[in-house]
């Protein structure tokens, strides 16, 4: 993954400098060239992050329950990951009202997500101490 991630910050470094120079003449293909080196890298990311994900989902599903927990916890990084990446891309645009409601929606939407494990957990004290 090292080299590959070398890799990575080169591209965008070079597509920083194209865009740069680019964006003063023809704006729209700017766009079009940072999109195509963000969706690259997605793509390249994920390609390395699936098969990791994979011994870890199976390494906490072999323990029973805990494998639940391991899924939310997953739920929630991709949440606030696709979360900054839009609320970025609003900041790069100018509109800071759409990135305050992305960031809102996010936190919101981790949450959500997130009560029914806290429900599980409070259950779990309560019988411990016995109410």
């Amino acid at each position: 993954m090292s080299s590959d991630f070398i890799k990575i910050v080169i591209l965008i470094i070079i597509a920083a400098v194209f865009a740069v120079l680019i964006k003063t003449h023809l704006q729209e293909y700017a766009f079009l060239l940072i999109l195509a080196v963000v969706c690259s890298v997605l793509v390249m990311i994920f390609t390395d992050m699936f098969p990791q994900i994979q011994k870890l989902r199976n390494i906490f599903e072999s323990g029973g329950n805990i494998g639940a927990y391991f899924s939310v916890a997953l739920k929630a990084l991709g949440i606030s990951y696709i979360t900054g990446f839009a609320v970025n891309v609003c900041r790069d645009f100018g509109q800071t009202a759409l990135a305050q409601t992305a960031e809102i929606a996010g936190k919101a939407a981790i949450f959500i997500l997130s009560v029914p494990l806290v429900c599980a957990v409070l259950e779990s004290a309560l019988k411990f101490i016995g109410l």
